[in-house]
């Protein structure tokens, strides 16, 4: 079987990789620099070149934005890339363009229980149910996978741009100094790197920070961050709770991402089984659900060559 080209373009660096028989070759991996690039063609090129493969049967990308007709523009670089023109450099017959969390989502139910750390207990007895990654970082989404026989279906989304949800004064006020800065308030504005900072700042702590900071002060007993990361604990509880009754994924919400997994070690103690096991008609919903967290391994090239043995079906 010929080899499929596998990547992770992000924005700052991009991960490529050689897949067969929906497994990545680990010693293909290569990382290049974007600033290292003027287009992300010729970093395709250079890995070809290094690799000495003129040809591929197949490609498949995640990609740090969202994928619209078979091209996307990275959020955070100014890049672009189109399965057209990555089929004229690579000869590939095939070429699928994913949004890169969406990518990992075709990773989840390949993974072992050494590959996740146990946040909230739940029944999990369908492990063929579908799953839910939630991505905290830079910014944050949800993708859900569907298993269907013995292919994974994962639709592309861009939750975490949906409204914070306000339920009382403190919701109240933060959201409304985050309207002044956004002019809107996404649960983004409140999870990610920034979003702690802002949290941060809005229990008194200093202006100008970011997210590994708010955690460093955490561990060293700062009131305002502890304040801070309680209720972005709290957020994150509700948004799982609320993404957990729209996919019902029994087969367990996975946490990842480099702030989600900075908080994952603190969410027992500040209080995340307690506010993702709320009170109502769907209480035994929750508390079927296991919450994990997905250490750092490579979930969107794993997704990557889980999609283009589909693809390649």
């Amino acid at each position: 079987m010929m080899f499929g080209l596998v990547g992770d373009f992000g924005g700052t660096n991009c991960r490529l990789a050689l897949a067969r028989a929906g497994q990545v070759e680990q010693t293909s991996q290569r990382v290049f620099r974007n600033a290292d690039f003027a287009s992300p063609l010729d970093a395709i090129s250079e890995y070809l070149s290094q690799m000495g493969i003129e040809h591929l049967g197949a490609v498949c990308l995640g990609v740090a934005g969202p994928v619209q007709a078979g091209k996307v523009r990275l959020t955070n670089y100014p890049w672009a890339l189109s399965e057209t023109e990555i089929a004229s450099i690579t000869g590939a017959g095939v070429v699928t363009l994913l949004n890169d969390l969406q990518a990992q989502g075709y990773a989840l139910h390949a993974l072992a229980a050494k590959d996740r750390s146990p946040v909230v207990q739940g029944a999990m007895a369908n492990i063929e149910a579908p799953r839910l990654i939630v991505a905290i970082g830079t910014g944050v989404n949800a993708a859900v996978a569907f298993p269907q026989g013995r292919q994974v279906f994962v639709p592309p989304s861009e939750s975490g741009h949906m409204a914070l949800p306000i339920r009382d004064e403190t919701d109240l006020s933060f959201a409304s100094s985050v309207q002044t800065e956004l002019g809107h308030c996404p649960v983004e504005a409140a999870l990610s790197g920034r979003g702690l900072a802002r949290l941060w700042q809005f229990f008194g702590g200093p202006a100008g920070q970011d997210g590994a900071a708010v955690t460093a002060a955490f561990e060293q007993g700062d009131m305002a961050a502890d304040a801070a990361l309680r209720q972005a604990t709290l957020y994150l509880a509700r948004y799982c709770a609320d993404l957990a009754l729209v996919h019902l994924p029994l087969g367990g919400i996975y946490l990842a991402g480099s702030v989600g997994l900075a908080l994952a070690p603190h969410l027992g103690r500040l209080g995340f089984a307690e506010a993702f096991h709320r009170p109502g008609p769907y209480a035994e919903i929750h508390r079927s659900i296991p919450v994990y967290a997905v250490p750092d391994m490579q979930l969107t090239l794993a997704g990557c060559a889980t999609r283009l043995l589909q693809d390649l079906g």
